[in-house]
C-alpha cells in the first residue's frame, strides 16, 4: 500500500489544515510508491486513502475529531464509522451547488467531523 515516505510527505503537507487540505493532497503525484500514471485517483480509491490517513492519525494520537467546537466521543472505530457513513458516495456530492469547490462538503453542516490536530506539547489546533 503506502510506504512511510509517502505517508510522512502527505502529513507534512496537510498537518494543521482542515480536512480539505488532506483531501487535496490525495493525488497520484503525492504517492510515488504507488507508481500511478493517472492524473487523479478514482473517487472511491481517494476516499479509502483519505480514511486510511484519518484512522492512522487518530490511532497515533496526532488527530482528534470534533464538531461545532466539541470533540467527538466514542471509540476511534465509532468515530470513523460515523464519518465514513456520512461521507459522500460520489464525487459530485463533494461539490458546492455552483460546482466550484470539490472539497466543499468538509465545510458543510452535513459533514460530521472537523480536524483537530494534536501538537507535540499536547495542545490542540482546531481547524
Amino acid at each position: 500500500m503506502i510506504n512511510e515516505n509517502d505517508y510522512k510527505n502527505i502529513i507534512d503537507w496537510s498537518e494543521l489544515r482542515a480536512f480539505s487540505g488532506l483531501w487535496n493532497c490525495i493525488a497520484p503525484d503525492m504517492f510515488p510508491s504507488l507508481k500511478s500514471n493517472e492524473k487523479k485517483f478514482p473517487f472511491q480509491e481517494r476516499k479509502e486513502l483519505f480514511f486510511y490517513f484519518v484512522k492512522r492519525l487518530l490511532k497515533e494520537g496526532r488527530l482528534k475529531l470534533a464538531k461545532n467546537g466539541r470533540l467527538l466521543e466514542g471509540s476511534i472505530e465509532d468515530q470513523i464509522k460515523l464519518f465514513y457513513e456520512a461521507f459522500p458516495k460520489t464525487e459530485d456530492e463533494m461539490f458546492d451547488k455552483q460546482k466550484l469547490m470539490d472539497d466543499y462538503w468538509f465545510f458543510d453542516d452535513s459533514c460530521p467531523a472537523e480536524a483537530v490536530w494534536v501538537n507535540n506539547d499536547g495542545s490542540l489546533e482546531w481547524t
